[in-house]
């Protein structure tokens, strides 16, 4: 039987993000809450806790999975390159609901590039998100907690109904308001490019980076 706790996204509670970290090291999966919706959250290096999400959103294998860190440092071990456009959007829009694609470097998980060769790295506004990536120490999954092409969670409730046991620790933050999922940019080539329109608007991002590809 899985596991509840409540949590407070602006402020966690230490009990709650220290066991949320050691499901993790486990190799057990989460839900947590994001600045824009509830997450199913797995240690990125493990390839079977990213199997495990995967089988629990009856996601097709051909879909990637973008992570969260918490720091710029982090995307170093995970991103081929950090080009100068990169930079200028992490400086302007990170922390924030802003994921980058970037090519993926040697040793990160098939299960999270899914034969793209690109991975999806944010660093979320979420002080619970940053938190427990700090604590794991580790880049950790952050695709939404639903069957894949279903609603949107924003409830702990609804992620329960959807996913069923196979969750092992529920971060409960009560109902998250309605929000736009991330804004994705693809930094991966010479020329960004807009892959999802979302949280960040694109024309804040074309002030940063007028060569954007739409």
């Amino acid at each position: 039987m899985a596991l509840h706790m409540k949590v407070t996204p602006a402020a966690p509670e230490d009990r709650a993000m220290v066991l949320a970290a050691e499901v993790l090291q486990a190799g057990g999966v989460i839900v947590y809450p994001t600045e824009t919706l509830y997450g199913l959250g797995a240690n990125a290096w493990n390839p079977v806790a990213i199997r495990k999400v995967h089988d629990l959103k009856r996601r097709p294998d051909n879909k990637p999975i973008l992570v969260i860190v918490a720091s710029d440092e982090a995307v170093r071990g995970l991103a081929v390159e950090i080009s100068t456009a990169a930079r200028a959007l992490m400086k302007a829009f990170w922390p924030g609901p802003l994921t980058l694609v970037f090519a993926a470097a040697p040793g990160v998980s098939d299960g999270l590039t899914q034969g793209t060769g690109t991975i999806g790295i944010r660093i979320p506004s979420s002080p619970l998100c940053r938190a427990l990536a700090t604590l794991c120490g580790y880049p950790v999954t952050s695709t939404s907690a639903n069957v894949s092409g279903g609603p949107a969670p924003q409830s702990v409730r609804e992620v329960e109904t959807a996913l069923g046991s196979g969750v092992d620790l529920y971060l409960d933050a009560g109902a998250l308001p309605p929000s736009l999922p991330s804004t994705i940019v693809d930094v991966s080539e010479e020329r960004p490019r807009l892959i999802r329109a979302g949280a960040v608007p694109t024309d804040r991002i074309k002030t940063i980076i007028p060569e954007l590809l739409l």
